[in-house]
């Protein structure tokens, strides 16, 4: 295989959801990319199902050989099949499948951990559909930390081409944000950062910006502590132990103008909707969740199930493509640097 052909493994999702449906459009889409060649691990009768309901005529390669993949083949959809055990509803989604679903994640990682594959790219889950199965995590992120051998602190990065973003702190209710963030957490994460920036996406020495927690970054301690307390420490820790620039704290209202975004190369933000409502205001429909701090590339699209469209040929494919596309530039990177 050509030193510039990645193989991109993909997983299932919720069978309910529209992922069967994007990831075939999203297949077809990239037909013509000779060096990217993407591998489905899901259910056959789910793929030809949404096959036929986008009028697709595609055909279908089953893949064997789960090392090599010397039985790709080109101008087909790949696909690794897994057997699903219970009744698949587009659109209501069945907790009894969550077992389906965890397996298509783990047979990807499994598979990256034992071949040439070089990326994962995993389509869209339900946490509350999971928790009802038992699943123990929060999501993606800290499912896929589970499984990676390095076990630090998996960080979610949202990535477009004008922005990237990490949410220091994730799926929490925002009142218990303040007391989440800490001074170790902000330097963990920066240091995860500095070296996966580097790994995946060349960046020597990253600007960094990092916003405050409260209006106007606590203004000198009148609008909140932990800008004095938490946050300004740990940015000066960084600054003098770290290799790379530091802007900050800076208000989240004013983080995202253009011109700031000039000086720095991401942002890091103190919960969720400070690092996804800009992403999305910027490019709702090509952002993708990349997961940094673990073993493997791993990117997702940045929206969720769609059960509500689910069937119905309405599903945008755009993220899933952009996630698979920068899954293989990250490979590039990453096979440049060791």
């Amino acid at each position: 295989m050509d030193s510039l052909q990645k193989i991109i493994l993909i997983s299932a999702g919720d069978p309910a959801s529209i992922a069967s449906e994007i990831t075939v459009k999203a297949i077809q889409s990239l037909l013509n990319n000779s060096y990217i060649k993407p591998i489905v691990i899901s259910n056959i009768k789910l793929i030809e199902n949404s096959k036929n309901i986008i009028k697709s005529d595609i055909p279908l390669n089953i893949i064997k050989d789960l090392k090599n993949f010397s039985d790709f083949q080109k101008n087909c959809f790949n696909l690794i099949p897994l057997d699903i055990q219970n009744e698949v509803v587009l659109g209501k989604p069945n907790y009894k499948n969550s077992s389906f679903v965890k397996k298509s994640i783990k047979t990807c990682v499994s598979i990256i951990n034992t071949s040439i594959a070089s990326a994962i790219v995993t389509n869209p889950i339900n946490k509350n559909v999971m928790h009802k199965a038992g699943f123990k995590f929060n999501g993606h992120t800290d499912y896929l930390e589970s499984l990676s051998v390095i076990k630090k602190n998996a960080i979610m990065m949202l990535v477009t081409d004008q922005l990237k973003t990490i949410p220091l702190t994730i799926h929490v209710p925002l009142k218990d944000v303040p007391t989440l963030i800490t001074k170790d957490l902000i330097l963990n994460t920066i240091k995860i950062l500095i070296k996966d920036l580097n790994l995946y996406f060349g960046i020597n020495e990253p600007r960094i910006l990092v916003t405050g927690l409260n209006p106007h970054a606590g203004e000198n301690g009148d609008i909140g502590f932990e800008e004095n307390e938490i946050i300004i420490p740990a940015i000066l820790e960084a600054k003098k132990n770290l290799s790379c620039s530091i802007l900050g704290p800076v208000s989240a209202d004013s983080a995202f103008t253009p011109s700031l975004r000039k000086q720095y190369d991401v942002a890091i933000c103190m919960y969720h909707d400070q690092a996804l409502i800009p992403i999305k205001t910027l490019d709702f429909f090509n952002g993708v969740n990349v997961t940094l701090g673990i073993d493997f590339i791993r990117t997702s699209p940045d929206h969720g199930t769609g059960f509500e469209i689910a069937g119905k040929n309405l599903a945008n494919a755009e993220s899933l493509i952009s996630s698979i596309k920068l899954a293989y530039e990250m490979s590039l990177f990453k096979e440049d640097r060791l």
